[in-house]
């Protein structure tokens, strides 16, 4: 699906761009690199819960999986591709203009979105996703 992209971030602190270690005093996560960043969210979501059930037209949404586990459903509205996919922690999501997408806590799950433009309340459409014939 062109309209999300998954990555996990690497565990090394010996690279540039997006990345994650753990040392003693810690973990480190640098979720961005070389972004501009105009609107940050940090959500929690509990197991049997969802968030999301929209798509926009105008931002583009980043999400990084601190922890937990997530199940992501996602449909494209120009192409009519749709998928699931399990994340867990250190997994970061790109979902593109045009793209439904919801979440679906299968743990209890802490994670961190942001965008390169700023919030607008206007550019969230609903989209019922229960109209969709996918294992969920």
């Amino acid at each position: 699906m062109k309209n999300v992209i998954i990555e996990n971030l690497p565990e090394t602190k010996n690279m540039e761009g997006a990345k994650r270690w753990v040392e003693d005093k810690g973990e480190f996560v640098q979720v961005s690199y070389r972004e501009d960043v105009r609107h940050v969210a940090y959500f929690e979501l509990m197991k049997g819960f969802t968030r999301g059930g929209h798509y926009h037209n105008h931002k583009e949404e980043v999400f990084y999986i601190i922890d937990g586990c997530v199940r992501g459903v996602f449909y494209d509205l120009e192409t009519g591709e749709k998928e699931a996919f399990i994340f867990k922690k250190g997994d970061k999501i790109r979902v593109r203009t045009g793209c439904a997408h919801i979440f679906y806590g299968v743990e209890d799950s802490h994670a961190i979105e942001y965008s390169n433009q700023y919030y607008d309340s206007k550019d969230a459409y609903p989209y019922d996703f229960e109209t969709l014939k996918i294992d969920l």
